[in-house]
């Protein structure tokens, strides 16, 4: 009778462990889960943070491009009504010199 009173006494306490460990597993499956998904959420940040960075360079370069592209065409349209100036002036001289 001692031996059954001993082997249920160890059958119980090998169930209550045994049931503590699974408890303990899902808490370490939970506990991973939250840290892949903060790793995940970290990743997130970091890459709408580099994506923003470059969509600023990218802007302050497309804006440093139309400046000069600007300046140029600017230098161009006066370089050549400079030109047609000059050609208005030497067509009147030129016209003026055939009525004389």
């Amino acid at each position: 009778m001692k031996h059954a009173a001993l082997l249920l006494s160890i059958i119980c306490l090998l169930v209550f462990v045994a049931c503590g460990q699974g408890d303990k597993t899902e808490k370490a499956t939970v506990s991973e889960s939250e840290k892949a998904t903060e790793m995940v959420k970290e990743k997130a940040e970091e890459t709408t943070e580099m994506a923003k960075e470059k969509a600023e360079e990218t802007t302050e370069m497309v804006k440093e491009k139309a400046e000069e592209t600007t300046e140029m065409a600017k230098e161009k349209v006066e370089e050549t009504t400079e030109m047609a100036k000059e050609k208005a002036e030497e067509t009147t001289e030129t016209a003026k010199e055939k009525m004389e």
